[in-house]
């Protein structure tokens, strides 16, 4: 039985329930995320886990939250923000007749328009409950609500479809949350890690492989331990436009990876909002005061690629410049001025860097770690990597497949102690 909001419960046949929807499987995304989702040991951390997922398969997210029985009265709470959760919950909850004071939440998923008039986004709900509809399952156990910024638009019914989805993978790792089973922690957290990383890996784009600016995309990401704080992004802009950015959360493992999740779906957010590189950068820095942990920061580069105009348009927040290679074999580096690391400044400004686009260019953007295998020991403030790099670029072959290759070669020959590893590539194929 779940409860309503405050301590009044609700007897079972008094909830009130919207019409069933038609059962969906899951898309392929969602399979993987609740995979991705792993074995936590606490409701918290399950809980932490999911409203991550969430922000990550959905944009514009306001809140989320996993609900469960808590307490002796089966009351109702967020687990992540229990002091907060009244207000996801009474977005979705609707009055019993009897008697207005209580609340009662829906038992099937169920969506609701935003209210922009009150500032209120569009929210959807869906049960933690198992697909077993016989009378022999464990019956609901809980929510997750989602809720969207007032701006954004409303949910669709393939939302939904998802959402519900999701609720039904949490519904079967709830049970081993509760109760793990003895397992050792050390095996716990080899199992953890690993889903951490592909949880990681599968909200980093993959290659486009077909563009409307027809340039070839290579990446490839090596964190240092299971998980880690570099990112990268490519976004077809449409019309032979390309947005492509890189960047790096300082510090290493799980912390800079939950920080690189929120940083990496921001960046895709914006590219859709902002007129450059430069803008993108600035919203960016403006959305994360009071969002970094103790005194983390990133840094970001940022590339348009503008066909029609034939130009590359560059605009950094202090990381390693990007390197472009003519068809010639000249080397030259991108967007050394730059405007200070995401997260240090509330209101830094960033100017962009325009350069002219020639046939068959190759740009290639990286994270420090890429640089540091080419400049030896670290040598902080060195620019030592960067020349190395730079005379390694100019003598490879103008291939982006070739170079892409003899780097990770020199990266994979020098693993031990190495940081997190991120490059990615672009080449005009005419």
């Amino acid at each position: 039985m779940l409860s309503t909001l405050g301590t009044t419960s609700v007897p079972a046949q008094t909830l009130i329930e919207p019409p069933m929807l038609p059962r969906v499987v899951s898309s392929l995304p969602v399979a993987q995320a609740i995979a991705a989702i792993g074995q936590p040991e606490t409701l918290s951390d399950l809980a932490q886990r999911l409203v991550t997922t969430v922000s990550m398969l959905w944009s514009d997210v306001a809140g989320a939250d996993l609900f469960v029985p808590q307490g002796g009265s089966g009351e109702l709470r967020g687990v992540c923000n229990p002091l907060e959760s009244h207000v996801l919950l009474s977005a979705v909850a609707s009055s019993y007749d009897a008697e207005p004071t209580i609340k009662v939440v829906p038992v099937t998923p169920s969506l609701v328009a935003g209210q922009r008039d009150i500032g209120c986004g569009a929210t959807m709900s869906a049960p933690i409950a198992g697909d077993n509809r016989d009378g022999q399952g464990r019956g609901h156990e809980g929510f997750v609500i989602v809720q969207r910024r007032p701006a954004a638009p409303d949910f669709t019914s393939a939302d939904l479809d998802a959402l519900a989805a999701l609720g039904r993978g949490v519904a079967q790792i709830l049970p081993h949350v509760r109760a793990p089973g003895g397992r050792s922690a050390a095996a716990w957290f080899q199992d953890d890690m690993a889903s951490a990383r592909e949880m990681q890996r599968m909200f980093l784009p993959r290659p486009l492989e077909t563009n409307s600016a027809r340039v070839r995309v290579l990446a490839e990401y090596l964190p240092a331990f299971a998980v880690g704080g570099d990112f990268y992004d490519v976004v077809d802009l449409g019309d032979g436009r390309l947005l492509a950015a890189i960047g790096d959360v300082s510090g290493k493992g799980v912390t800079a990876a939950l920080m690189m999740s929120r940083i990496s779906s921001e960046l895709h957010r914006l590219s859709a909002e902002t007129t450059g590189p430069a803008e993108m950068l600035s919203r960016l820095n403006s959305s994360l005061p009071g969002r970094m942990q103790d005194d983390r920061f990133v840094t970001v580069v940022c590339v348009l690629l503008d066909v029609p105009k034939r130009r590359w348009v560059v605009a950094n927040a202090g990381h390693v410049v990007p390197l472009l290679r003519r068809q010639s074999g000249a080397v030259i580096g991108l967007a050394y001025a730059s405007g200070p690391p995401i997260g240090m400044m509330p209101k830094a400004v960033y100017e962009e860097e325009v350069f002219t686009l020639e046939p068959r260019d190759i740009l290639l953007l990286a994270t420090d770690g890429v640089f540091e295998m080419f400049a030896g020991h670290r040598q902080p403030f060195s620019t030592m990597g960067q020349s190395r790099l730079a005379d390694f670029l100019e003598k490879a072959p103008h291939d982006l497949a070739e170079i892409n290759k003899r780097i990770l070669a020199t990266v994979e020959a020098r693993a031990q102690g190495r940081d997190d590893v991120a490059l990615l590539g672009l080449e005009l194929t005419e």
